[in-house]
Formats: C-alpha cells, sequence, structure tokens
C-alpha cells in the first residue's frame, strides 16, 4: 500500500513540476468590434480616365481606384529617372536635409554634352571636374529632368551605366514590376518601357524614401553656385495636395506624368499615387493636365467614418489562459475609402505577458488608418493556479 502511495505522489509531483516547466502560452491580440471589415455604401467612383494612353490610381493602404488604357509596355521617356533615384538613394542613403557626399563630374559626361544638346536633351549643363553634393545632383535629376546627370549618377554609383541598369531591374523585379524593362538610366532610349501600373508601384516605395519626398518636392532646381533658378516640370506642385512626381516627354512616348499627392480625410492621412503614359501631344502638359483632373478626383470620392471613438473599448489582449485585459484605441478609429470599397480591420503587435494600464501594446488598422491600443487596466502574468490546471 505504501508503495502505492508513494508510486501517486511521485506520478502527481512529476504531474505538477510538468506545468509549471510548461511554457506559458503566447498572449495574443483578439478584435473585440463587431466587424473585421467595413464596406463603404453606394457606387465605385468613375475617374475622368483619359482617352489615350494608360492611367492608373492607387491610394496607400487602400488598393487601386481604377486603371484604363491595358498594360502593354510603353517608352517612360523621363520617368525613367525615379527608378535612377531610387536605386541610388538606395545605396547612398540620405538624411533628412542632408547635403551628402561631393561628386565630381567625369570628363566623359562632359564631352557628351554637345551630342545631348544637339538631340535637344533635358540637361544640367555639366562641366569636366564640375562638383555636386550627391542632393544637388538628385534635385538636377528630378526636377529640371538632367539626362547628363542620370547618366552620371550611373558611373558614380558603380563605375559604368550597364551595371546600374541592371540594378534598376533587379529593383523593379524585387517592386513587382513585371512589366518594365529598362535599358538606360534616363529613359532617353525608347527601348526603357514600363506601364501605368508599374510605375505606381516604383513610385510608393520611392516615397517612403524621406530623401527622396524632400527632393520631388521643389518646385524649382536653386544651383548651389549662385546662378539662375530653373523651374521644374511638375507644375501641379502645392495643388490638389501633390507633393511630388515626374514628367517624361519623347516622341516615342509621347507624355507622361507619375505623381503623389496627399490629401487628409476625417484626420486621416492619406497619399494617392497616380500615373498617366503615352499621352499623344508635343510636350509633358496633356498627361499631367490628365493627371490633375484624376487627382483631384481621387480626392473628391474619399469618404471616412469612425468606427470607434477615442478611448473605445475594440480589442482584448488573451494570455491563452482565461486571462487578460481589455484595450482601447486613444485617438478613436476612423476609416477612410470610398463608395463600394471594403476595408478590412486588422491587429499588428506583439503584446507583452503583462503591462501597466495605459501601456501601448499593438496597433489596430483599417486601411490607411492606424490607431495605437493601449492597455485599458493593468495586465498580470498568468497565477501560478491557473498554469497548474491548464489542460491542452
Amino acid at each position: 500500500m505504501l508503495v502505492i502511495v508513494m508510486a501517486a505522489l511521485v506520478l502527481v509531483a512529476g504531474v505538477v513540476t510538468g506545468q509549471f516547466v510548461r511554457p506559458a502560452p503566447e498572449p495574443k491580440i483578439d478584435l473585440t468590434l463587431s466587424a473585421t471589415s467595413h464596406t463603404f455604401p453606394g457606387t465605385a467612383p468613375k475617374l475622368p480616365w483619359p482617352a489615350q494612353g494608360q492611367s492608373a490610381v492607387y491610394v496607400d493602404g487602400l488598393g487601386t481606384m481604377g486603371t484604363s488604357g491595358g498594360a502593354a509596355p510603353t517608352p517612360t521617356a523621363s520617368v525613367a529617372k525615379v527608378m535612377t533615384a531610387y536605386v541610388y538613394l538606395r545605396d547612398h542613403p540620405l538624411r533628412t536635409g542632408e547635403a551628402g557626399p561631393v561628386l565630381t563630374v567625369s570628363p566623359q559626361a562632359a564631352a557628351q554634352i554637345p551630342m545631348r544638346r544637339k538631340r535637344g536633351e533635358s540637361m544640367l549643363g555639366v562641366t569636366a571636374n564640375q562638383r555636386l553634393t550627391q542632393r544637388k545632383a538628385l534635385e538636377a535629376l528630378m526636377i529640371i529632368s538632367a539626362n547628363d546627370v542620370a547618366h552620371e549618377l550611373a558611373r558614380w554609383d558603380v563605375g559604368n551605366e550597364q551595371a546600374f541598369v541592371a540594378k534598376m531591374n533587379e529593383a523593379a523585379r524585387a517592386l513587382g514590376m513585371t512589366n518594365t524593362t529598362y535599358t538606360d538610366p534616363s529613359g532617353y532610349d525608347s527601348r526603357t518601357v514600363s506601364t501605368a501600373a508599374d510605375q505606381v508601384k516604383l513610385l510608393r516605395a520611392a516615397m517612403r524614401v524621406p530623401a527622396f519626398g524632400e527632393i520631388v518636392n521643389n518646385r524649382a532646381y536653386v544651383p548651389d553656385d549662385g546662378g539662375a533658378e530653373r523651374p521644374g516640370g511638375n507644375i501641379l506642385l502645392g495643388q490638389y495636395g501633390v507633393v511630388g512626381g515626374k514628367t517624361g516627354y519623347t516622341d516615342a512616348a509621347g507624355g507622361n506624368f507619375v505623381f503623389a499627392a496627399r490629401k487628409r480625410v476625417s484626420g486621416v492621412q492619406t497619399l494617392i499615387v497616380g500615373a498617366v503614359m503615352g499621352q499623344r501631344s508635343t510636350s509633358a502638359m496633356a498627361a499631367v493636365s490628365a493627371g490633375q483632373q484624376l487627382v483631384a478626383s481621387a480626392e473628391s470620392a474619399l469618404t471616412a467614418v469612425t468606427l470607434a471613438p477615442p478611448s473605445a473599448k475594440v480589442a482584448r489582449v488573451d494570455d491563452g489562459l482565461g486571462g487578460g485585459a481589455p484595450l482601447r484605441v486613444s485617438s478613436g478609429l476612423t476609416v477612410v475609402g470610398w463608395p463600394g470599397l471594403t476595408v478590412p480591420i486588422g491587429i499588428e503587435g506583439d503584446p507583452p505577458r503583462e503591462g501597466e494600464s495605459g501601456e501601448k501594446v499593438g496597433t489596430v488598422t483599417a486601411g490607411a488608418a492606424r490607431s495605437p491600443l493601449k492597455l485599458d487596466r493593468s495586465l498580470d502574468k498568468p497565477s501560478l493556479l491557473k498554469r497548474l490546471i491548464r489542460f491542452g
């Protein structure tokens, strides 16, 4: 009998020890709102798509508002310089406001100026051994569309244009730009082709680079040597919330324009990115005009609804053992969209096992909207008793 009792005690001790040794379940955040998505009532907006070429409009965090004109690759002209700047800044980052290293213009670039001038290319007009900071070089590239600087940036980066173009194409593949091929860093070559949808993917990525956003938000190129200002081609800057973009034109491409605009809707900051390609005219202005109509229409279609007011309880930390704590949104939850759009509501973050009341432990997302989640009360670790009696 004693042996049986001893065996039972050993068994119980083993079970108890095993329960305590087992790691506690990972806590998780559960949404407690009545719905996990919101559908805006009404019919999807009809944007004023141009009658020719192709176009696309995308709202960051929400998705594509629409496209037109198919997806056949078409010459990019100087819109290719968005990728040139993106690749260069990816490998040579600039901090906010930083001028960056000083670069020296090669004799090769200077020797090509007469040829570029004869072909009517847009240029800065570099001279041999001219010195430019990285920021000024990129401003010349993006604001006045300097072809001479585009090719020089390629040489500064990897020593030759072919290797740089390979990096441009590699970056395009990484961004999912499946209908894009780069053959040169300036876009003058008509074999450099892309689509409106692909260019939207690129500009979305580029606008996440702070230095790129600073550079393309300049109306004019201001030389460091005190020379005259030169106006940029993006005449929509400062209108309709437009904060950046790039124009392009060649006889083969027609007029092209990519643009980014910021619009605050019921306190939620949204980013609208669009592209217009293949507008048949004698300049890029037809594409800019089409872009103006698209961005204005897209902005007017945006609407918002508040799903939860400030301090409302919308989620809960679950410790996996029957305990946890409710979570509230400090700034409320407002979702932005357009008629006919369904926006998912989700949770981001890894909650702690314990925390103080008011501590941020995650984020609730609704399309472009994001709101911090804070503990409504203190969160305690699971008690020893709960760990002992848990099953599973």
